[in-house]
């Protein structure tokens, strides 16, 4: 958006000054050029997954180029935009380019990733360049079609707050909040078929440069309310500590104590039934393995 916004300055206050560039910018606000430009751009955007991605984090988006959303969105963007093009009813053009308009504006904000990634959580440059252009010209269009006299700077400040909402206020697809809700809430079903005594084998890897090692022991974990005791763990008789789950099958275990980082570890939970668990524990570069069987509850281990 900075990019876009250094850019848009820059054509603005030299149109006012040099000739060609005046030409030039009239030229691709205008129709049909201002139509044909956001085609190009659409069909770029989806071939290089900048109309549609699901970007998060340190994750890159693994979708392909023809995953099922990439197709459908792009579709409905470039079939409203080229019938928008192909009409000549003036009424007609504007319905289809708002109709589009709108769509692309619940897409950005429910479904589309990219505003948070690498380990700054910031917006990836091209994907928000990308949004912020198309989204301009998609303006430009309406106000063309609208036949009013609306001035070039008012259009920028309009694109550059929609903008700024979507990177400041709302970066996170809402589906993305809605579903790690959701998922939080399924949580407690695997709480209740965790409860109980599980015992088994863990494996420990390190992958330390200095020291990896690979170690297969066995282990008793007890699950009780909010809390897990871990027996014949790491040299040590037993630990007690605090799980909270962040989504349904994963979360951390903690002391409870501030920056106890000995005592914390990420868990996650590939595989659960009734009678057999899967977990696994990560630690720096430290990762734990368990596979358990459920087995009665004894007195020595309460």
């Amino acid at each position: 958006m900075i990019l876009f916004s250094i850019l848009a300055l820059i054509i603005f206050f030299s149109a006012k000054r040099i000739e060609w560039v005046s030409n030039w910018y009239n030229k691709i606000i205008s129709q049909p050029f201002n139509y044909r430009i956001l085609l190009g751009l659409l069909v770029i955007g989806f071939l290089l997954k900048l109309d549609y991605t699901n970007r998060f984090g340190c994750l890159v988006g693994g979708e392909s180029i023809f995953d099922t959303k990439n197709i459908l969105f792009s579709t409905i963007s470039v079939s409203l935009i080229l019938s928008s093009y192909l009409l000549n009813n003036r009424f007609f053009k504007l319905s289809m380019v708002t109709v589009e308009l709108l769509f692309w504006v619940f897409k950005l904000f429910y479904f589309k990733g990219g505003y948070v990634v690498s380990i700054g959580g910031i917006p990836d440059p091209a994907i928000s360049f990308f949004d912020t252009l198309t989204l301009s010209l998609r303006l430009f269009i309406i106000i063309k079609l609208l036949q009013v006299d609306f001035k070039t700077i008012y259009l920028i400040l309009i694109t550059l707050i929609i903008m700024s909402i979507k990177i400041f206020a709302y970066p996170i697809p809402m589906i993305m909040i809605i579903e790690d809700q959701e998922s939080l809430k399924r949580s407690e079903i695997t709480i209740q078929k965790l409860q109980g005594n599980w015992t088994g084998i863990y494996e420990y890897d390190s992958i330390s440069m200095n020291d990896p090692v690979h170690i297969i022991d066995t282990s008793t974990i007890i699950f009780k309310d909010n809390s897990i005791n871990i027996f014949d763990f790491k040299g040590q008789d037993s630990i007690q500590l605090n799980y909270q789950f962040e989504y349904e099958f994963g979360g951390n275990l903690n002391s409870g104590k501030e920056n106890d980082w000995d005592n914390y570890y990420d868990f996650s939970i590939p595989s659960i039934t009734t009678d057999s668990l899967k977990i696994d524990l990560t630690q720096s570069l430290n990762y734990y393995r368990f596979k358990l069987k459920k087995s009665p509850q004894t007195d020595l281990k309460k």
